[in-house]
């Protein structure tokens, strides 16, 4: 039987309970074996010189997700130079697993509407079902017909929490306790991250 990988990328800068909670709700709603978190080296749609290093961010990855069954840090996007691709690492990734395994990208409702603006969206639904988890402010009607005709949806809690805001309030001063995990939270505070 295909072992079924969820794959959920993102710059994670940072990773925080969001995330966690999405990628929890997809694995045991889906019923995946895995799901690789998977930090971008390079994302083509995100230019934010402030952005915490490659290293940086897998690491926190790691510390967020420490010891959850069924959750790993995957750095296959950090290990490749240039640009991140949904398209080419779906490429890369079936042709290093084999056809033993069955993809399953997640990605959230705000992506779902870009998708049209995607290198090669047609190619990405083709070599992953993409699971969709909703978020506030982008109802399923902005999704594409074309698109969201190939898309699943996952119910997930309604959590409007985004890395910018996080970042604005460290840079602010006030605490991001309970938005990112503990362990996060300490390694943001001793490399004095998004000061």
């Amino acid at each position: 039987m295909a072992r079924r990988i969820g794959i959920l990328g993102g710059t994670f800068d940072p990773i925080h309970v969001g995330h966690l909670i999405i990628a929890q709700e997809v694995l045991v709603q889906c019923q995946l074996d895995q799901i690789l978190f998977m930090p971008s080296g390079e994302p083509p749609h995100k230019h934010n010189p402030e952005m915490a290093s490659a290293e940086d961010r897998a690491h926190m990855v790691d510390l967020a997700i420490g010891g959850y069954p069924g959750f790993a840090l995957s750095r296959f996007e950090l290990s490749r130079p240039g640009k991140s691709y949904t398209v080419d690492t779906l490429r890369d990734l079936r042709r290093k697993m084999g056809g033993d395994v069955t993809l399953f990208l997640i990605i959230g409702a705000d992506n779902a509407v870009e998708m049209g603006d995607w290198c090669k969206p047609e190619e990405v639904l083709e070599l992953a079902q993409v699971l969709v988890a909703e978020r506030p402010g982008f109802p399923r009607d902005r999704i594409q017909a074309l698109y969201k005709s190939k898309m699943q949806f996952v119910e997930t809690p309604l959590l409007d929490i985004a890395s910018t805001t996080i970042r604005q309030r460290v840079r602010t001063g006030k605490p991001i306790r309970f938005f990112v995990p503990d362990p996060v939270v300490e390694y943001i505070e001793a490399q004095a991250l998004y000061r």
